[in-house]
């Protein structure tokens, strides 16, 4: 039996040598057949732009040819749903809210026949359809096909993560920042007003039309979300160093008036003198500075935010181009 075994194997591999399937060619091709929409309507449409496009030989297209097409379709159905539901590791709360209201079906559809499965050589595969997918999202909301109430909201959110997530340039950030924290692990107001606080590029600021966590944090569980607060909401997202985790932490606009201001090496003292209204008490500007130098002292433990000696004034301006991504 294993001689017998053995003489198909090699009059197979010898077929596949006379027909040229063997090549790298014809295995890219096949390939392209089962995961692009388009490249599969144009091998039966119009099977010679397909062998030109693919440098096939007419020995090739014969052997492509021989296979079923409801087969093939089948197959390629089967690969382009796979790779659509990987995307839902990223997107969980997401793909709950489309599942719940019965468009999950209608976007994994769009989703296919859009973005074709081609090589990146910036980015893995999964990372680089999880931005098409949102890139998807925010265009078929645009465009008015999905009216799903807080679906932006709850995509934009779980994008924002991903990206802190994902990013190489965020988990360098995000250990250097803990490295530098490690000496001081925790600092009194007073050295928060007179140094130089500013945060890293694994923090990222984003603004929300409701308090989103609880409402993700439903959908994620399988539960039936409660309606939000159609309250704006600003969340930070910090990559935490040495671990797979996103830190997600509420702040108020104080907040992100200070982290857009907290570059250059200015002290915290000037900046707040920029945000309190000029004509403020002395008792109620310090209320703001404690209330400003305790959330400080938050992201500081979590080493969203770093402290340095405050640079003079002929100093600034020389920013690491470090601090918080804003986004709408």
């Amino acid at each position: 039996m294993n001689h017998i075994a053995k003489e198909r194997t090699m009059e197979r591999a010898a077929e596949m040598r006379a027909t040229g399937t063997d090549t790298s060619a014809f295995q890219t091709a096949f390939a392209r057949l089962l995961t692009d929409p388009q490249a599969f309507e144009r091998f039966y449409d119009d099977p010679a732009r397909f062998a030109e496009e693919n440098a096939l030989s007419a020995g090739q297209m014969s052997a492509l040819q021989s296979l079923d097409r409801e087969r093939l379709r089948w197959i390629s159905g089967s690969l382009g749903l796979k790779r659509f539901y990987l995307v839902e590791t990223y997107f969980p709360a997401t793909f709950a809210l489309l599942r719940r209201n019965k468009a999950l079906s209608s976007v994994g559809r769009s989703f296919i026949a859009t973005y074709r499965p081609i090589r990146s050589e910036h980015l893995i595969r999964a990372f680089r359809d999880a931005l098409w997918f949102a890139e998807l999202i925010e265009r078929r909301v645009g465009q008015g096909e999905l009216g799903l109430p807080y679906l932006m909201d709850v995509m934009r959110c779980e994008l924002a993560e991903f990206i802190v997530w994902s990013d190489a340039a965020c988990v360098e950030s995000s250990n250097d920042f803990k490295s530098r924290n490690a000496s001081r692990p925790s600092v009194t107001e007073e050295e928060l007003l007179d140094g130089a606080v500013r945060a890293g590029r694994h923090v990222a600021l984003r603004e929300f039309s409701c308090d989103v966590l609880p409402f993700i944090q439903a959908l994620v569980d399988g539960k039936a979300p409660p309606e939000p607060e159609p309250t704006p909401t600003l969340l930070l997202f910090g990559r935490i160093a040495v671990t797979d985790r996103v830190q997600k932490a509420r702040v108020g606009r104080m907040i992100r008036s200070f982290l857009t201001r907290a570059v250059g090496g200015k002290p915290t003292r000037e900046i707040l003198a920029e945000i309190i209204e000029p004509q403020t008490d002395s008792a109620a500007r310090r209320a703001v500075e404690r209330d400003c130098c305790r959330i400080l002292q938050k992201l500081y433990a979590l080493n969203f935010v770093t402290i340095e000696e405050s640079l003079g004034p002929g100093a600034r301006g020389r920013g690491d181009g470090d601090g918080p991504r804003s986004g709408a």
